[in-house]
């Protein structure tokens, strides 16, 4: 996301300088496919590099080099962070060398422990040094605007969301009321990559052995990822009313969901999931869980309450979203 805002500045005529490291071959590619200049460096991204930020000193002696050869050339240097880990190095020695130029572009403030990451309380202990380390942020909703103020009360952070392109099949008819009344099916999407620690799958196939079975739902999946085979083994539990069909990975998720009456994002932790804002301006309806990104973009009809037994939250949410097509058809004919 962050290049794609490039691109967009970029499109406006915003002089900006990028520096990549030089062994970040994906990022590499992705700045030579969106046009953009930039310039390598070797302050380079490592295993548990939050640690490397304390006490490497050639990883320090590398970002000092690199900080005091540009921070006197722009106005702000904005440190690119996928978390508060990667980067650390860059923030701790800004600190260091006193300079109030450095922003934080962190997209989401979760604990390493909530991550599941490797020495997941070491990182959290010295993370709480990085965020103050660092008095500027941009950042992606308001939830992580929050969190970055109770981390660092002297924090100034700006939002700066997340954005899709109109679909180039926005003329393209998806689901209405009357797909119900001729198949009596409702389609459900579940697409990201399959990891149940965050993205919650197992959660939607708790929730859907409680539906009534009188309803046939069909659930479409897309996706790989480290639980693919245990997801498919805890789909062949589910009641006879549920198909489900794996269709794997997939560049282009729309291609493969013409026909979708509802978007199910049963994360644990979340960002601002591009699949969602692609279904709002696709006007399909989402359930999610009352945290994170969600709650910047979704209300009431969509989100489910957190902190509980949240598959049955989950399973009350699509029953709630089922009885209320029930209600549009009933109206209709």
């Amino acid at each position: 996301m962050a290049v794609n805002h490039l691109k967009k500045l970029n499109g406006k005529g915003v002089k900006i300088s990028s520096f990549v490291p030089s062994n970040n071959e994906k990022l590499i590619e992705l700045m030579q496919i969106s046009s953009l200049d930039y310039k390598l460096h070797n302050v380079l991204h490592r295993k548990v590099e939050i640690i490397h930020s304390f006490v490497n000193a050639k990883y320090l002696a590398q970002s000092s080099a690199l900080l005091r050869k540009i921070s006197h050339l722009f106005d702000f240097i904005v440190v690119v962070q996928g978390d508060i880990e990667l980067g650390a190095g860059l923030i701790n020695t800004a600190k260091r060398l006193s300079l109030d130029n450095i922003v934080s572009y962190i997209p989401y403030t979760h604990s390493f422990e909530t991550m599941g990451s490797k020495f997941s309380k070491v990182k959290d202990v010295l993370a709480k040094y990085v965020y103050k380390n660092c008095d500027k942020y941009i950042t992606i909703c308001n939830q992580f605007s929050d969190d970055l103020k109770i981390k660092n009360p002297n924090a100034q952070v700006k939002v700066l969301r997340n954005f899709v392109d109109r679909p180039k099949d926005s003329g393209t008819k998806f689901t209405e009321v009357s797909d119900y009344a001729s198949t009596d099916v409702i389609t459900i999407l579940m697409a990201g990559r399959i990891s149940f620690r965050q993205k919650g799958q197992d959660t939607l196939i708790q929730a859907l052995k409680m539906i009534n079975r009188s309803v046939q739902i069909k659930l479409n999946i897309i996706g790989d990822g480290p639980d693919y085979d245990k997801l498919v083994e805890l789909s062949s539990g589910l009641k006879k009313n549920v198909v489900v069909t794996f269709f794997g990975w997939k560049k282009d998720v729309w291609k493969h969901a013409r026909h979708v009456d509802l978007l199910v994002i049963p994360s644990n932790y979340e960002g601002v999931p591009l699949i969602m804002l692609e279904a709002l301006k696709r006007n399909i309806p989402i359930i999610a869980p009352a945290r994170d990104g969600m709650l910047d973009y979704l209300d009431g009809k969509s989100l489910y309450p957190v902190g509980g037994v949240e598959y049955s939250a989950l399973a009350d949410k699509i029953n709630e979203f089922i009885d209320n097509q029930s209600v549009i058809l009933k109206a209709k004919y």
